[in-house]
């Protein structure tokens, strides 16, 4: 936070197990939703220009054909199957 920033105080409604936790775990409330406030704008932006992009593409290179999209779907299943395979919380690297 910068010096001399104004800053308002507003009420926010959270869950009542999910304020417990939070405060068991020593987090700072208000500076967690600031946190969340401020980089909620931004993850949108770049949803928003994800979505923007193949409509991009195809203005710029035309339409993609029957054959390229089934290629980049079979593409996405191996990747996707890939990430199913992994158990949650282990790496590939090796250490």
């Amino acid at each position: 936070m910068r010096i001399g920033m104004r800053i308002a105080r507003v009420n926010i409604t959270v869950p009542d197990d999910r304020l417990e936790r939070s405060r068991a775990a020593g987090l700072d409330v208000s500076r967690v939703a600031s946190g969340a406030l401020s980089e909620e704008p931004d993850r949108r932006a770049k949803l928003a220009a994800l979505e923007r992009y193949p409509h991009e593409l195809e203005h710029e290179m035309g339409p993609t054909s029957g054959e390229e999209r089934e290629a980049a779907g079979a593409w996405a299943d191996l990747v996707l199957d890939d990430v199913r395979r992994r158990k949650p919380g282990r790496s590939r690297r090796s250490t």
